[in-house]
């Protein structure tokens, strides 16, 4: 038999109940499964293209999917869209401020970039709007 005594509650401290374990574990539990949805890798379920707005009704889609580079001579400057790696942006435009190129790669739907000295308005959409809209 063992003459060791068990370790007691220092004075004040209280255990907590079986419902307040329980429901420590449910929020636990909850936090652990909205993290891993939320940090779950996301399928697109439709690709992307780029609307390349050129004013006065003048609109072209640029599919994401093929790595290309794009020169379009409008007016008084040459602006220059690059399509890598299922992204687009703005390289080595010649408008004086070069605000366009800050913009760096638009990857997500809704994503947009404007080189505004030469009109040209970039947004990504899905592939069936994009089409659907020029």
């Amino acid at each position: 038999m063992s003459t060791r005594k068990q370790p007691q509650p220092a004075k004040g401290a209280k255990r907590l109940s079986w419902k307040a374990n329980l429901l420590f574990a449910a929020v636990i539990l909850t936090a652990a499964a909205l993290l891993v949805f939320l940090l779950r890798p996301r399928s697109k379920a439709e690709p992307l293209a780029a609307v390349v707005d050129f004013g006065g009704g003048i609109t072209e889609v640029l599919p994401l999917d093929k790595d290309y580079d794009y020169l379009y001579d409008v007016g008084s400057y040459v602006v220059h869209l690059q399509v890598k790696d299922g992204t687009i942006s703005f390289q080595d435009s010649q408008c004086p401020d070069h605000v366009c190129e800050q913009f760096g790669r638009l990857s997500e739907e809704g994503a947009w970039a404007a080189c505004v000295p030469a009109g040209v308005y970039v947004k990504l959409a899905p592939l069936s709007e994009a089409e659907a809209a020029s």
